[in-house]
């Protein structure tokens, strides 16, 4: 499915009220959320008690007849934002659908992630990311000092130069100890197993065919 894009008044209602108008009444929303642009919500089938994720990107712009615009995407679909409130996935009933239970891990990877990083980084831990960045002054490196200055969410910074990299909390393979041991993040957990995995099939001896099998 297509971006569908019309008018609508920004302030006349919720995304919970706009979306949910948009259903057959056999579907109810009974749990959601927008996270970043994105709404987020378990619909349960009335008929058959099955609550699946309904995903539906949304963007706003200044154009007087088609302000806003959206693309509604079903759980399997895999869609690409995995950010779907803890809610909405606690409310989902099970399903067999791979795309679907993909999708769902996806998201509480996500959320692992999120947890992790709230628990244990504090102002002025070293952090790791998955892979080395470049800049336009010429640094190029894949770790940080997390930094907080007032009322902000972090930032990354090197000295006191701070550098702007989007969703970088998604990034962060490990924090680093004073004593330079690391501290591995989900996300770096599973960074090192792919990576241990795609080495050992690396290594994996090929069985011998032909005249080298006979020698």
């Amino acid at each position: 499915m297509g971006w569908t894009s019309y008018r609508r008044d920004k302030n006349a209602e919720t995304n919970l009220e706009h979306f949910a108008a948009k259903f057959d009444p056999r579907y109810k929303i009974i749990a959601h959320g927008t996270v970043a642009g994105v709404f987020y919500a378990a619909i349960r089938d009335e008929t058959t008690s099955e609550v699946t994720a309904y995903i539906a990107l949304t963007h706003w712009s200044r154009d007087p007849l088609y302000n806003f615009s959206y693309k509604g995407l079903s759980e399997t679909c895999m869609p690409g934002d995995h950010r779907a409130p803890k809610s909405v996935l606690k409310a989902l009933t099970p399903t067999t659908h791979a795309d679907a239970l993909t999708w769902r891990a996806h998201c509480r990877d996500y959320h692992a992630q999120r947890d992790f990083l709230r628990k244990y980084l504090k102002p002025g831990t070293q952090v790791r990311l998955t892979q080395s960045l470049s800049f336009t002054d010429s640094t190029r490196t894949d770790t940080f000092t997390y930094t907080r200055r007032g009322r902000t969410q972090g930032i990354l910074t090197i000295g006191r130069s701070h550098y702007r990299i989007p969703n970088w909390r998604d990034s962060v393979a490990a924090l680093i100890r004073p004593d330079h041991r690391e501290t591995l993040t989900p996300v770096g957990q599973r960074q090192a197993t792919n990576q241990r995995a795609a080495q050992t099939h690396a290594v994996k001896p090929q069985p011998q065919t032909g005249a080298a099998a006979a020698a």
